[in-house]
């Protein structure tokens, strides 16, 4: 039986009232909602979940009552009841946590890289409000993710990559390390088949003219790779322009747009190293790059539109950023409102599969290479984790421009995001770190004001500030 038989929207100033009916037949809600039981409830608070999940998923819900004809049986908070769900996906993962008693000369970035998790998965599993620990503490540590290896006596970064079938190389850039050394009892991710592309890609040679299973499947890697092929198994003139483009990124490739042994074993190459899936892509701190994807199908929880100006009237799904950047935002708003900056947001999350079309599209306008230095391959973007927006003006028109980080908005910005909780994403000099051009406009919450300053006024980037703590 369907809990609900229909609902009806109520505008607010800061979003909507749902109201839902529900079936007749649910008369155990008549009485007080307060008294039905703790399974009920939860059953309840699923049930109007997946309800708004699927009738109204880009509206911006805070509140819900509940009506059984007439008469209403409650009143809840919509915050409350994603809260509720929270504690509802995490509980299995509590029951199950491993513990650590705190050493002298620990802190909470050496138990973290030791035991495979982050700064701010410990702080919330355990209820720390700063990163004070004391000796003797005993702290809850998060289940290892499966592809986790602890380093035991004997291991070597070769040993492990010739155990997992890996190359070194992608070994180091997976666990972000600097050189080979690894020590005892230190968490390494591990890749698994889960992580990577598995495709099939034929042996011999194929040239325009050929046609076939075979060359269909040199189609399919290269589209999962963000080109656009049509993937007819033809090896016309667009294929072997899109091969072509894939060797120049390799020098020891020959560029003639043919595929042969020595193209398929960096095609190969380039399909198991092109990123690691993150394992919590929710973490505020999560590192997306060209290295870390987030999932295809993860879409942030709580997205919400933030109170502040648009350059267009209409919703639009760019609009939306996870809650607590959109507060955050508001506030770094209301303050250059106070100091006479105009600023105006322009796009904030973006679905995998829209970042997919428009990467397809640079990609086979400009090729492979050139497109990744302004576009990011699909679950490669900030824009999917909802913490990142993009912030422009009048003085350039709206556009997101790099001369934007000259105007007087742009100064400010710069100064001012860590405030909030905000850095620049991909500042000025930092390319060969972040892999992508200098963008002023790009915000990016990681939801701690003592971490966006340490980033700022050292001039560093997430991944340098990662890495050193």
């Amino acid at each position: 039986m369907e809990l609900f038989i229909g609902h009806k929207l109520v505008k607010r100033e800061d979003g909507y009232t749902v109201v839902l009916y529900l079936d007749q037949e649910l008369t155990e809600f008549a009485k007080d909602f307060d008294g039905i039981g703790n399974k009920e409830r939860r059953d309840l608070e699923r049930g109007i979940r997946d309800y708004i999940k699927e009738k109204l998923p880009n509206i911006k819900v805070k509140s819900v009552n509940l009506m059984l004809g007439s008469l209403l049986v409650a009143s809840l908070s919509f915050a409350n009841i994603e809260i509720a769900r929270g504690a509802e996906v995490n509980q299995p993962q509590i029951q199950n946590l491993r513990t650590y008693r705190v050493k002298s000369g620990d802190t909470l970035a050496k138990i973290s890289e030791k035991f495979g998790t982050t700064i701010s998965k410990l702080k919330a599993i355990n209820g720390l409000s700063g990163n004070l620990i004391y000796i003797g503490q005993e702290l809850k540590l998060p289940q290892l993710q499966e592809g986790t290896h602890i380093v035991q006596a004997g291991d070597t970064l070769s040993k492990l990559a010739r155990k997992y079938n890996l190359s070194v190389e992608k070994l180091k850039r997976v666990n972000g390390l600097a050189g080979d050394k690894i020590y005892i009892g230190q968490a390494l991710t591990i890749p698994n088949q889960g992580n990577l592309s598995t495709i099939d890609l034929p042996d011999g040679v194929f040239r325009v003219g050929d046609r076939g299973k075979e060359v269909k499947s040199i189609q399919v890697a290269l589209n999962n790779l963000g080109y656009s092929l049509v993937e007819d198994g033809v090896y016309g003139p667009t294929t072997k322009r899109i091969v072509t483009d894939f060797q120049r990124q390799y020098d020891a490739l020959k560029v003639d747009g043919i595929y042969g042994p020595k193209t398929k074993e960096y095609l190969a190459e380039a399909l198991l190293t092109d990123h690691t899936i993150l394992a919590d892509p929710s973490d505020t701190l999560a590192l997306v790059n060209k290295g870390n994807s987030l999932p295809s199908n993860y879409i942030p929880a709580n997205l919400v539109v933030p109170n502040v100006p648009f350059p267009f009237p209409e919703f639009h799904e760019k609009k939306l950023m996870r809650e607590d950047a959109a507060r955050a935002l508001e506030k770094l708003f209301a303050k250059a409102k106070e100091d006479g900056i105009e600023l105006y947001a322009t796009s904030g999350y973006r679905s995998y599969d829209r970042q997919k079309a428009i990467f397809t599209s640079k990609s086979m306008q400009y090729g492979l290479e050139r497109a990744n230095q302004f576009s990011a391959k699909p679950g490669e973007s900030e824009h999917q984790t909802g913490l990142a927006m993009d912030v422009t003006s009048p003085k350039v028109d709206f556009r997101l421009t790099q001369s934007f980080g000259e105007t007087r908005e742009g100064k400010w910005l710069k100064e001012n995001a860590p405030k909030f909780g905000f850095i620049i994403r991909y500042p000025q000099g930092k390319e060969d770190i972040t892999g992508y051009q200098y963008e002023p406009w790009h915000l990016r919450y990681v939801g701690n004001n003592h971490i966006s300053y340490e980033i700022a006024s050292n001039g560093a980037t997430l991944e340098e500030y990662l890495e050193r703590v």
